[in-house]
C-alpha cells in the first residue's frame, strides 16, 4: 500500500512540475504585437488609403513592408508620423507603383459633377 501511495504522490508531483513548466514557459513568451496596428498608429493624412491600395495590389510584399515599417517603429528609428506621400513613395522605390484611384470633378452651375459626366453629355 505503502509502494502505491509513493507512487501516486510521484505522478502528481511530476504532473504538477509539468505544468509548472508550462505556465512559466507561456508567460516568458512576449506578446506578439499586429504590426498593422502598431503602424496604423504612425499613418496621417491618406496614407491609410495608399496603404490600403498597396494591400489590394501586392498583399505580400505589402505584408511585408508593413511588417519592416513596425519593427522600425518599435525600435524607435522612425519617430514621426508618415504621411501619404512618404509611404506612396516608400512602395515606389521598392519597386511597386501603387496605382491610386483619381476622382476629377468640375463645378457647372453649382453642381459638383465626375469629369466622366461631363464627357458623356457632349
Amino acid at each position: 500500500m505503502a509502494d502505491e501511495d509513493l507512487e501516486l504522490e510521484l505522478l502528481k508531483l511530476r504532473k504538477l512540475a509539468r505544468l509548472q513548466r508550462l505556465m512559466t514557459s507561456k508567460k516568458s513568451q512576449p506578446k506578439q504585437k499586429d504590426p498593422m496596428e502598431i503602424l496604423s498608429k504612425m499613418l496621417v493624412g491618406r496614407a491609410r488609403d495608399v496603404l490600403k491600395a498597396a494591400e489590394a495590389q501586392y498583399p505580400l510584399a505589402t505584408r511585408k513592408v508593413v511588417e519592416a515599417l513596425a519593427k522600425f517603429i518599435e525600435e524607435g528609428k522612425i519617430k514621426e508620423p508618415i504621411n501619404g506621400y512618404a509611404l506612396y513613395k516608400l512602395f515606389l522605390d521598392l519597386g511597386m507603383p501603387v496605382r491610386m484611384p483619381i476622382r476629377i470633378y468640375y463645378e457647372k452651375k453649382g453642381e459638383r459633377k465626375p469629369l466622366s459626366e461631363l464627357f458623356k453629355e457632349d
